[in-house]
């Protein structure tokens, strides 16, 4: 058996609007793959991991895969 957990992973963006309402989809994913990088580099998963409640968990149907 097995289960999908929701888990979150901070990350911040900078913008020139108060209220970030200049973020654009690229900037999104610039700040999310920059976050991932500083995790890699500073070997910090396991703080993550440690720190991370999951939440809206679900059991995920295996497939038997009859071929």
């Amino acid at each position: 058996m097995k289960y999908n957990h929701l888990v979150n992973i901070a990350f911040s963006v900078e913008s020139n609007h108060p209220k970030g309402e200049d973020i654009t989809a690229d900037m999104l994913k610039t700040a999310l793959f920059n976050r991932i990088k500083d995790l890699d580099y500073h070997n910090e998963w396991g703080e993550i991991a440690a720190n991370t409640v999951p939440f809206d968990t679900y059991e995920v149907e295996e497939w038997i895969n009859n071929v």
